[in-house]
């Protein structure tokens, strides 16, 4: 779920994401199918009774997701074949990926209603029919397992944002920031849109992808400068060639926003900038060291 707000802090917009997977089969219009919508709807409802301030245009929308190919289809009784009724089958897969439920056809949205109406009364859980207008139903190009999900992930990071150097660990960082909202237990099972222990702001996405910026320009100045900043510094040739790793080390050390060494080195160096007294880096990165350790901000030994 994200949500987009005004200047106010009044939200606009909110869209709502239920994503299931399903083992070697296809969706279709059946009781698990019949319980992810009715639940579905039921968060569109809560959305509208939340507490949070909302603008008089809010509006958000419900988008069940899936891996797994989705065969909605509508199948007339002897009567109705009858009366001119014939089989319809409605498809999400690669090759038509989305849809609104105002889309689907009639006969089939009717077969929806009436699945999604019999779960409630069987569940004796309230049909918040009226959602239907906010729902929509995609298919998702998406590997089935774990590592094979990370892997594509890796790829699209490649694709879109080729100059970052690392994107296994760009990914890892993204990806972290929401494990640790992921771990917390609505409380009572309630979900409330002012709880910030469940949400993910986007000034850490920002920062988030700060990181990986500075990561990445890391990288290009080691090439850069390496022979210079290896002598500079005393670093070993066995460690000079294994350079990647060690510096990948480092970068997860600068993922902990909240690492007390990071925050004293990133506050030493916004506020005390060498780039005007020194005339290359190897200079201006050898002050650095010495002054940091020696100032009462010092981190102690290197």
């Amino acid at each position: 779920m994200y949500a987009l707000a005004d200047f106010q802090g009044n939200i606009e917009e909110i869209h709502s994401y239920q994503a299931k997977k399903l083992s070697g089969s296809v969706w279709t219009i059946n009781e698990r199918f019949s319980e992810v919508i009715a639940k579905m709807l039921e968060v569109g409802n809560d959305l509208i009774n939340d507490p949070a301030p909302k603008c008089q245009s809010y509006n958000h929308d419900l988008t069940f997701v899936s891996n797994t190919d989705i065969k909605l289809n509508y199948k007339p009784s002897s009567g109705e074949k009858k009366d001119g009724k014939k089989e319809i089958t409605y498809l999400l897969n690669e090759q038509n990926c989305k849809c609104t439920y105002d889309c689907i056809p009639d006969d089939i949205k009717d077969k929806i209603n009436k699945k999604v109406d019999s779960f409630c009364n069987k569940a004796k859980v309230t049909y918040h029919k009226h959602e239907l207008d906010n729902l929509h139903i995609q298919w998702v190009d998406f590997p089935r397992r774990k590592n094979e999900q990370k892997d594509a992930l890796v790829g699209l990071m490649f694709r879109k944002f080729p100059h970052v150097s690392d994107p296994i660990a760009a990914v890892e960082l993204l990806l972290s920031l929401f494990r640790e909202v992921e771990a917390v237990y609505n409380q009572g099972k309630i979900i409330t849109l002012l709880d910030s222990t469940k949400r993910v702001e986007g000034d850490e996405i920002k920062k988030a992808i700060d990181v990986i910026e500075t990561e990445q320009k890391t990288f290009k100045l080691w090439r850069e400068y390496s022979t210079e900043l290896s002598r500079k510094f005393r670093v070993p040739i066995g460690v000079q060639n294994n350079h990647r790793n060690y510096i990948r080390n480092t970068f997860e050390l600068l993922k902990d926003m909240k690492n007390n060494e990071h925050q004293i080195i990133k506050s030493f160096v916004r506020e005390n900038d060498y780039s005007m007294v020194h005339y290359s880096y190897d200079e201006m990165f050898y002050a650095y060291v010495s002054d940091i350790k020696s100032s009462t901000f010092g981190v102690g030994s290197a």
